[in-house]
């Protein structure tokens, strides 16, 4: 299966030019079998629908979410939803596969904490706990025990994500690597990604292939 792990539609983040139906028909255009949606998730996108009387993000994240599933079945690609959470401490993004809902529905505790934090209970929850594009302009490359994992090709074309830094970084402290599109826009789509022989059919199936490395990096 070809699959992008990170996936972002206009409905939810604002940097995002293209609406969930759309992406999902240009992923299945272009191939892939799976896309999994990392819709931004963090205090500033909240509080941009919290000003147009939206007051449940968690709500508005799951909704945006459903109308890319729909559109899934539609055109016959699975789409997956995960999260591309960042903390109140810094720009720093994480991709965090597997996070209960319960965890999620308590976003303002969630965006409160560290790392550190998180790390244990990604730890103890079987969450898989990466950080998105470490050497990109403005990020701050976390403990590499903190994290399971960074994004080692990161396929946004707008950006230097300095790919072959973190795939040094990534080897250099046993990290688990991963790739994905960083789709905004139609010239992002099918940018990277992972291929795997297994049978993905749903959050649990690809937190699998993760943990398990069980895949290539596109």
């Amino acid at each position: 299966m070809k699959i992008d792990l990170h996936v972002h539609t206009s409905e939810v983040s604002q940097c995002g030019q293209l609406p969930a139906r759309e992406i999902v028909r240009l992923y299945k255009e272009a191939g892939y079998d799976a896309i999994v949606i990392t819709n931004h998730f963090e205090r500033g996108t909240a509080g941009h629908f919290e000003r147009h009387g939206m007051n449940d993000f968690f709500k508005v994240h799951k909704d945006g979410l459903k109308l890319a599933q729909d559109a899934g079945k539609e055109y016959g690609i699975l789409v997956l939803g995960a999260y591309e959470l960042r903390f109140n401490e810094n720009f720093n993004d994480y991709l965090v596969f597997g996070m209960p809902d319960e965890m999620a529905k308590d976003y303002n505790k969630l965006f409160e904490m560290r790392p550190r934090e998180f790390s244990k209970l990604a730890q103890e929850n079987g969450i898989l706990f990466y950080q998105a594009h470490p050497f990109r302009n403005g990020m701050v490359i976390n403990r590499p025990d903190y994290l399971f994992g960074i994004e080692i090709h990161n396929g946004h074309p707008d950006h230097d994500s300095r790919n072959d830094i973190a795939k040094m970084w990534a080897e250099k402290y046993n990290l688990h690597m991963i790739g994905g599109s960083d789709c905004h826009h139609a010239g992002g789509v099918g940018k990277s990604g992972i291929i795997t022989d297994a049978n993905v059919r749903n959050m649990d199936d690809l937190v699998e292939v993760l943990r398990n490395d069980n895949y290539t990096i596109i």
